[in-house]
């Protein structure tokens, strides 16, 4: 059984038998190895279509989501020697590859800190490491925004085309990373000190698990489907899906390229931003363009987070106080914040949904400069809470006025 089977389908029918044997509870070290005597080569697009023939042939969907991790374990070596595919900058799928490297590099960090523990006697105190995880599982809590890009607007594509298993499968596969993710956090948000031994265990059952899963899953999309995407997706598909990625956010990374398919923009995508439609307001109207100017005018910097705590806009501003990429948008606002000051800005929207509160104060010194800081609860007319608009503006200059100028005498700055 050592000659080269190059019968894709044939291929393709051994693996199935030999799942099936992984399925049925055979030792996954055998398989490996039987796989590895017969296959010289193992196409990106075979274990796809294994997927699907044995979703077709009964397996159920959940069975195969289970089996996931391990057959592709089983297949490491061959998915090995497939390349993640270049793409231009801009390109969807170089924009996931990016969100990808952002989320290794942060996987990387975790594991120093969790190294940092297992280094300490189980009776140290590590409460200050276990803080600085949690600072990078809010990071990590960004991987939502990545994964409903290839949700809403990748998927489609392949249901398109009848391929409809392998997708359902990984979407399984999302659902599991949300769900460890979402228990982590939880976990790590309860914690007001730790001894070593605790932390060993925690990390041991809940966080290497976690990145473990989000690991797995970048191998997936780098080996398997990606490659297959751009086989599939036609140049103007892959537009579309360009065209609609700011509606939902990216990961970690803020995309500050423009791509255009080989050979121009076939069908136009609609979308507002591509017209300048005039909006009517109670007290007046702006066209798009003129209303983005106002905002980029205003001598103070915005941000929105809406009813579900997600943030969904900010003012670009000619020089923003506090640094915003679009990287942020979609996420929720919990997890744009450190960990020690959670609890106030959890406070707050309480206060705010509630109807306790309209507004929260602060004011800090940053680098000399004196900065006002203001959480305005939005409300409609039957006083419905809509969200937390934040106010933030530097009243150095200002503080410094007296007296009156009723003159005109232009700044000099």
């Amino acid at each position: 059984m050592s000659e080269v089977i190059n019968n894709r389908q044939e291929r393709i029918e051994i693996m199935k038998t030999l799942i099936r044997r992984l399925h049925e509870g055979a030792d996954e070290e055998v398989v490996r190895k039987q796989l590895e005597s017969m296959l010289s080569e193992a196409d990106y697009s075979d274990v796809f279509r294994m997927e699907i023939q044995l979703m077709e042939e009964g397996i159920a969907q959940e069975r195969i989501a289970d089996l996931c991790d391990t057959h592709t374990k089983v297949l490491k070596k061959h998915l090995d020697l497939q390349e993640t595919p270049q793409t231009l900058p801009g390109h969807p799928v170089h924009t996931f590859v990016q969100e990808n490297s952002e989320l290794n590099k942060r996987i990387a960090q975790i594991r120093h800190l969790i190294e940092q523990i297992k280094a300490k006697n189980d009776d140290e105190d590590v409460t200050s490491v276990m803080l600085e995880i949690q600072a990078k599982f809010n990071d990590l809590m960004d991987i939502d925004k990545h994964y409903r890009r290839k949700e809403n607007l990748l998927f489609p594509f392949f249901e398109k085309n009848n391929m409809t298993g392998p997708p359902s499968v990984m979407w399984a596969k999302h659902d599991e990373v949300r769900s460890y993710l979402k228990s982590c956090i939880e976990a790590l948000q309860q914690i007001e000190s730790i001894k070593a031994g605790e932390a060993k265990a925690f990390t041991q059952l809940a966080i290497e698990p976690t990145v473990e899963a989000i690991e797995g899953m970048i191998y997936k999309e780098e080996k398997i489907l990606f490659p297959i995407a751009i086989d599939l997706l036609t140049e103007q598909e892959w537009y579309e899906i360009y065209y609609q990625s700011d509606e939902i956010g990216y990961c970690l990374y803020d995309p500050k390229f423009e791509w255009t398919p080989e050979g121009g923009v076939q069908q136009p995508v609609e979308q507002i931003r591509a017209n300048d439609n005039v909006i009517s307001m109670p007290t007046g109207r702006f066209s798009l363009s003129q209303l983005i100017s106002l905002f980029k005018t205003l001598p103070v910097d915005l941000t929105f987070v809406d009813h579900e705590d997600t943030v969904q806009y900010f003012s670009p501003g000619r020089s923003r106080i506090f640094d915003r990429s679009r990287a942020i948008l979609g996420r929720k606002v919990q997890y744009c914040h450190p960990p020690k000051s959670v609890h106030i800005v959890n406070q707050i929207i309480s206060d705010f949904k509630a109807g306790k509160q309209d507004q929260a104060r602060f004011w800090i010194q940053l680098n000399g400069r004196f900065i006002h800081i203001v959480y305005y609860a939005m409300r409609d007319d039957q006083g419905n809470y809509l969200g937390t608009l934040e106010v933030t503006q530097d009243i150095t200059e200002l503080r410094k006025l007296e007296g009156e100028q009723r003159l005109l005498n232009y700044d000099q700055n």
